[in-house]
């Protein structure tokens, strides 16, 4: 049912999107419906939440041996991974469509992502500090400063449709390149 209202809801938006319709091509009883959800504002939440429970993406792991740019490219990788995955931009773009509509669910959204996101990072950083590859610092700091240089502006132009291409491989080298030489102050 889940995500029958997924796809319903992102080809056709909120609005357009009815309980008959999802019933009809969930196979199930409007009814059935109206006793998991309540109403459709409440599936659409279970929507939108339930990327969060259903994509989880393993962040890169720190193999020994490898350097910090290493471990910090493949980091990059993963933001840019995770961020660009087609039911990422898909879901954000119907939650910027339906913001005005649904400030608080928006967010909640907007909030819970980039704060699980952060705490991600922030594990990786001090990862990195165990292993004495960088001093022990504010990793919660660092991680934000890292996902704000990898990501940018690249997100919202993606979820706009206004410049759909994330970063190539050469960009996320050099925001790496200049993290670690500006931020962790490495060569």
């Amino acid at each position: 049912m889940i995500e029958v209202a997924t796809d319903l809801f992102v080809a056709h938006g909120y609005a357009a999107t009815s309980l008959v319709d999802i019933a009809r091509l969930a196979g199930v009883a409007t009814r059935t419906l109206y006793q998991h959800f309540g109403n459709k504002e409440a599936l659409l939440r279970e929507v939108i939440f339930a990327r969060d429970t259903g994509a989880f993406f393993q962040r890169p792991p720190i193999v020994p041996g490898d350097s910090v740019r290493a471990t910090l490219r493949k980091t990059a990788a993963y933001v840019i991974d995770v961020t660009y995955r087609q039911r990422s931009v898909d879901l954000m773009q119907l939650m910027i469509a339906e913001s005005k509509r649904f400030p608080d669910l928006t967010r909640q959204v907007a909030v819970a992502t980039f704060s699980r996101f952060r705490r991600s990072l922030a594990a990786v950083f001090e990862g990195m500090a165990a292993r004495g590859l960088i001093a022990d610092a504010d990793h919660g700091k660092s991680a934000s400063l890292f996902l704000d240089l990898v990501l940018g502006s690249t997100p919202i132009m993606a979820y706009t449709a206004w410049e759909p291409a994330p970063p190539t491989a050469l960009e996320l080298d050099e925001k790496v390149d200049l993290f670690t030489r500006g931020w962790l102050r490495l060569d």
